[in-house]
């Protein structure tokens, strides 16, 4: 199950500022790409089907039907924010017909496949599959992952906009044509993730991440909740800002108001608080005071919502 990655850094330096990404590139959303092929990977040696081990040694996961699913991160045997990730899988449900498994069965299937293989720490995709009733088919297995280099968190990283608009963007559905697009768009630009750009030139959110700002008044800025998917980690960031006082501002942002902008960062189950420092043209400042808080903070909170599995 060992597969290779290689990122050459052109200056050599922990200043992220030149990606090129050559050989193979994984992308969080499980796909390996090589030399222009792209492939899906499954880590381990079992997966777990309606509550039974599998070999994992044929299995595909199908990605191009109606998949509704999460990806939960193990830290130590334990898994960040499970009633989060829970309470989102349930809510893409709602309008689709199919029946929740369960979150008590849900977990027992996490247990077994924690026991079936021998990591303490990536990423897991639970994937709820239609088939001919209303109860879905439970899958889940461990995909390959990256997270960002500690450099990374330093220096910031580098992202560009993609126009498109999700349909229904409140709900964590697979798009595998969407998915393919965004993977063969990021690696052949050399960035870690793509913003989406709509209609009216506004940034929404990344393809697997959401995307905040800081004004000169360290005033947070965000997308509408209507307009992205609500993020866990999106969550948690409104949640320390009320906290710390920093006012909110949840409105459109247009492409052309960013030069104005001091910070910007995006968050997701990966990379957790990323900083950025450029955007297309526009460039921000990765180690601004507010940015450095709300990472500490969000760290803090790591430790405090890991949920055990034993």
């Amino acid at each position: 199950d060992l597969y290779h990655i290689f990122v050459v850094i052109i200056n050599h330096s922990c200043d992220h500022r030149e990606l090129a990404i050559v050989e193979s590139f994984q992308d969080e959303s499980g796909y390996l790409h090589q030399g222009g092929m792209i492939t899906r990977k499954v880590l381990g040696e079992t997966y777990i089907i309606n509550g039974k081990p599998a070999d994992v040694a044929d299995f595909i996961p199908d990605m191009s039907l109606d998949i509704y699913y999460e990806v939960i991160r193990l830290m130590d045997h334990k898994i960040l924010f499970f009633g989060d990730h829970l309470e989102r899988l349930q809510h893409s449900l709602m309008d689709s017909g199919l029946n929740y498994p369960g979150s008590d069965f849900i977990r027992e299937n996490l247990q077994l496949l924690v026991q079936h293989n021998n990591f303490t720490a990536g990423n897991i995709r639970i994937c709820l599959q239609p088939n001919s009733g209303n109860n879905p088919t439970l899958l889940c297995y461990f995909i390959p992952y990256i997270y960002p280099e500690e450099c990374m968190y330093k220096s910031g990283v580098q992202l560009v906009t993609y126009p498109h608009m999700r349909p229904n963007p409140g709900i964590k559905k697979w798009d595998d044509a969407f998915r393919i697009s965004v993977s063969e768009y990021i690696r052949d630009y050399g960035v870690y993730e793509v913003i989406l750009l709509n209609d009216l030139l506004q940034v929404t959110e990344g393809s697997r991440s959401n995307i905040f700002f800081v004004d000169h008044l360290n005033h947070l800025i965000t997308a509408p909740e209507k307009d992205v998917l609500p993020g866990i980690t999106r969550k948690y960031v409104l949640k320390i800002c009320a906290e710390e006082g920093i006012e909110i501002f949840e409105r459109p942002i247009n492409l052309n108001e960013l030069e104005e902008l001091s910070v910007c960062f995006i968050t997701g189950t990966s990379p957790k608080i990323l900083p950025v420092w450029q955007l297309n043209a526009y460039e921000f400042k990765a180690d601004h005071p507010v940015l450095k808080l709300l990472m500490e903070r969000y760290e803090s909170l790591i430790k405090e919502n890991l949920t055990s599995l034993v």
